[in-house]
């Protein structure tokens, strides 16, 4: 069977994935397929750092849930924070503006914030908004 308005003589020929398979194709082999869309924060301690891990897709809608739990590692007296996106399956200007809203709490009060990014388009997204410099991401936890 061919795709409609598929040439038949070209049965090699690339055809565009559905918006189904499109998401099939991304999910992690045996994951669900909710746990790469919903965004979600897991908050653990390194050392004296508190890790705030983003999972799933951190844009308008997903900042309202993860935005609270960042809120709270970045509160009282010189907090140590590390935020890690390696998990994060999307991230836009929402998500740049609670890293920004982020950074200004922990120097507001005297602490340390550092960023864990080592996909390229959340590091484009950075650097699209002036932040690459200014939040200095490093590519592994144990850098950070």
């Amino acid at each position: 069977m061919t795709q409609q308005g598929a040439p038949r003589d070209a049965p090699d020929a690339p055809v565009p994935l559905d918006r189904g398979a499109q998401n099939a194709a991304r999910e992690p082999a045996g994951g669900d397929p909710a746990d790469d869309v919903v965004a979600r924060a897991r908050t653990h301690r390194v050392g004296g750092y508190t890790v705030v891990e983003l999972h799933g897709e951190i844009d308008i809608a997903g900042v309202g849930s993860v935005g609270p739990v960042l809120d709270a590692a970045t509160a009282g007296d010189r907090p140590a924070v590390i935020v890690d996106l390696r998990p994060t399956a999307f991230f836009d200007c929402s998500g740049l503006g609670l890293l920004c809203r982020a950074h200004r709490r922990v120097r507001e009060r005297g602490g340390r914030m550092r960023l864990v990014c080592d996909d390229a388009l959340v590091l484009r997204t950075l650097r699209a908004g002036r932040m690459l410099d200014v939040l200095e991401p490093v590519a592994t936890l144990d850098e950070a």
